[in-house]
């Protein structure tokens, strides 16, 4: 990774996420250890009975844990270089609620269709919803060469990570699924700067975002009553 520690002022809110995670696994790694599932569970990781007994927190909270160094350093990579590039198209404010609601769908869709004994947790629910943001511009702005360049110029990212999804062991993919069309129904809410959407398209985005969360936390709930 080639720091400019420049970019850590000019794009405050990718810096403050990169703080937030790596703080937080200092502070596992030094009370346990970041892959012990003790510490998992008692800082925040996604694990189904418990966020179906009240612990709704962890739909948020999982997006700021990693397992394993290897798992913070992969994320915090993409995080470093795709994070100014939104926060710049979009404004750190923006930036951070998509940022922010593309993890709890990413987390939501796992407690809809995840295992019911899987921990899982890390910023990739909340990557993946940027990647899904990147082919949403693609779609929203296709009349608009600069945005529609942006959106491909990050497809081999994209591939790439989706095929690292799809054979490393241990990766939570449906937090990867989720979060990605998360990020792309988000781009069909939130607006680029100096750009602006259809009512018809905030509108038609909006709702589909509350189903899919309605639709994800209901089918979790059944999933644990009937204990699948």
């Amino acid at each position: 990774m080639n720091m400019n520690f420049k970019r850590f002022g000019e794009y405050k809110v990718t810096s403050l996420l990169l703080i937030i995670n790596i703080g937080v696994f200092i502070m596992m790694t030094l009370s346990g250890g970041s892959e012990s599932t003790y510490n998992l569970i008692r800082f925040g990781a996604m694990a189904k009975p418990l966020v179906y007994e009240g612990g709704w927190r962890r739909i948020l909270t999982a997006s700021f844990i990693h397992i394993g160094l290897f798992h913070l350093l992969f994320n915090m990579y993409f995080l470093y270089n795709i994070g100014p590039i939104f926060e710049r198209l979009y404004g750190p404010g923006k930036f951070l609620i998509i940022y922010l609601l593309a993890g709890l769908i990413g987390n939501l869709f796992t407690y809809g269709f995840g295992s019911n004994t899987t921990i899982s947790a890390g910023a990739s629910t909340s990557l993946y919803g940027i990647f899904g943001l990147a082919i949403g511009i693609m779609l929203n702005y296709r009349d608009d060469p600069v945005l529609r360049g942006i959106g491909a110029s990050l497809l081999s990212t994209i591939a790439i990570n989706i095929i690292y999804s799809l054979v490393a062991p241990g990766i939570g993919i449906l937090g990867h699924l989720g979060g990605f069309v998360g990020g792309i129904i988000l781009s069909g809410i939130f607006p680029v700067r100096a750009r602006s959407l259809s009512s018809i398209t905030v509108i038609i985005s909006v709702l589909a975002l509350i189903i899919l969360a309605y639709l994800f936390v209901r089918i979790g709930n059944s999933s644990l009553k009937v204990g699948v």
